[in-house]
């Protein structure tokens, strides 16, 4: 009778062992397959090292090369050219919504769940829609719209990146934004002038038509530039030069993330939460400056939508809504510091605790 216990209870040994292994030969096999898809649709445009800001475009890659020119050949962004990886991922007919019917707005599911598959800090999803469609910034994500002149990703880069507010009249300033001030003695840089309307019409900006009131030009003036370069320079690289000729390379997006629902109520307040499952992807790890914080990582806690059409409009038009559309973000579980706090102006929302989360999906 012992002898019979003892066999079944080395029989069910094994066939555990058999389970476990089999489950993680499938996890083995299924990592290797999205190790293989993310390489195949992740594209490098240009590489700069590793600890760089990642800007991946999903676009079609003529269109990612057009822009990433234009861009890197755009103060402040010139200067730290090194400071940049680009990414592509060849997408012509992207995954965005139509916001209210007045702009794109493609910080969808969709497109953060493709993201996921390369390198990114911030999202450039470019379409073509008609001149009088919006583009738009909300999180990481912008939103170009092809028929508005190359200038409008320099403007939609200074609110997601550098948390800047419309220097045209009639739009809300966010909080924390620093180009838009109460009076003139409040600029603590060199300035190129002070004129009077910045969102509001009490407000002064610091350039008579920048960037940021006009896709006429992408110019962000002097002082603004300086705005841009202390956050820059927080996200300095370690090293901020390759030697010899650079090696295009593709990160191994093969992490442990976690996707965190963003979501708002009807008097715009915001709640974080995840389900914990784990997935295997990138996850962002560089931002600019901004009030709604994923640890270290921030950005504007509003939308930004601007059109312009140039043939009839001197300046921008557009609008600065509170957060209203639900999205979701990726952070890395970090199991030395599991714990990720979600802060909007300060004020705690959620805690995480990544350690937690257990579950592996078999796919991303």
């Amino acid at each position: 009778m012992e002898s019979k216990g003892f066999l079944f209870t080395v029989v069910l040994i094994l066939a555990v062992i058999l389970v476990f292994g089999y489950l993680n030969l499938q996890q083995e096999k299924t990592s290797s397959i999205n190790e293989s898809e993310s390489k195949e649709l992740c594209k490098s445009l240009e590489y700069n090292g590793e600890d760089r800001i990642d800007i991946l475009f999903i676009s079609s890659k003529a269109d990612a090369e057009h822009y990433t020119d234009f861009l890197l050949n755009t103060e402040p962004y010139k200067s730290k050219r090194s400071y940049f990886n680009i990414y592509v991922i060849d997408e012509t007919s992207p995954a965005c919504d139509d916001y209210k019917g007045i702009a794109i707005l493609c910080n969808t599911p969709e497109i953060q769940n493709l993201a996921k598959k390369c390198p990114h800090d911030y999202i450039v999803v470019v379409k073509e829609e008609p001149i009088d469609i919006r583009s738009s910034a909300y999180g990481n994500v912008l939103s170009i719209n092809k028929a508005h002149e190359d200038s409008v990703l320099i403007h939609e880069l200074g609110h997601s990146f550098g948390n800047f507010a419309e220097e045209y009249g009639g739009a809300k300033i966010p909080r924390g934004s620093k180009n838009c001030v109460s009076s003139c003695e409040k600029f603590s840089d060199e300035i190129d002038s002070c004129e009077i309307e910045c969102s509001q019409s009490n407000f002064y900006r610091s350039i008579p038509s920048g960037v940021m009131r006009t896709l006429s030009t992408s110019n962000y003036g002097i002082y603004n530039i300086e705005l841009l370069n202390k956050l820059l320079q927080d996200n300095k690289p370690q090293e901020t030069a390759i030697t010899g000729n650079p090696i295009l390379s593709l990160d191994n997006c093969d992490k442990d993330i976690l996707s965190v629902d963003i979501t708002s109520n009807s008097n715009n307040e915001i709640t974080a939460e995840t389900n914990n499952i784990l997935l295997k992807g990138c996850a962002p790890d560089n931002a600019g400056d901004g009030n709604l914080c994923f640890d270290k990582l921030c950005y504007p806690d509003v939308i930004f939508t601007d059109g312009q059409n140039n043939q009839t409009q001197e300046t921008l038009e557009g609008e600065v809504i509170p957060y209203q559309e639900n999205s979701i973000f990726y952070i890395e579980r970090n199991l030395n510091q599991p714990s990720a706090q979600i802060t909007l102006n300060g004020e705690l929302i959620e805690t995480l605790n990544t350690a937690q989360a257990g579950a592996t999906a078999c796919h991303l």
